[in-house]
């Protein structure tokens, strides 16, 4: 302790007073305020131009590590692009010579989804989404668009995937409404 007024060392090391430490005037509140509504903003405008010049590699016969003989009908497995764990993919056996790959993240909360082939969906547990199983539509829930899919390839019996062709899905839409 210190001699003057019995101060203890830590107070006068910081004399600050309680008094000041809990007052923010209101030209201090807006200074912070205005400085982190810029930052949001600057970060909102920068996201969608590095999305927009950041292209994701394009995905051409990539092996899954999976045969043909490794699924039965009714069966799914997960399996990884490039060892990237962020993004799962699941590889549904629908029918004998019917295959289809899925992100395995639904859309809603990136909550991991399953295969139900008695009910021909595919079903989020944590809020009850259900997504066709053809298509990856949104059937029921809270998930704002489809599954994201790969298209399948089976050469040699190997199964590759690559990256779908929304075109000819647009086009028959389009030819539908019409």
């Amino acid at each position: 302790m210190t001699n003057k007024q019995n101060i203890p060392d830590w107070k006068a090391d910081f004399p600050i007073k309680k008094r000041e430490a809990g007052y923010v005037s209101r030209r201090e509140f807006l200074k912070v305020m205005t400085f982190f509504s810029g930052l949001m903003a600057v970060t909102n405008v920068f996201i969608p131009l590095f999305n927009h010049f950041h292209k994701r590699k394009r995905i051409k016969d990539y092996y899954t590590g999976i045969d043909v003989d490794t699924l039965k009908v009714g069966e799914q497995t997960t399996f990884y692009i490039n060892q990237d764990h962020r993004n799962p993919y699941m590889l549904i056996r629908m029918a004998e010579n019917e295959w289809k790959v899925y992100e395995q993240k639904c859309t809603h909360l990136s909550c991991g989804v399953i295969y139900k082939h008695e009910e021909g969906v595919i079903f989020c547990p944590c809020h009850h989404g259900i997504f066709d199983a053809d298509s990856g539509k949104v059937l029921q829930g809270p998930p704002p668009r489809p599954l994201p899919k790969l298209a399948v390839v089976v050469k040699d019996n190997r199964i590759y995937v690559e990256d779908y062709d929304y075109s000819n899905e647009v086009q028959k839409n389009h030819k539908m409404h019409h």
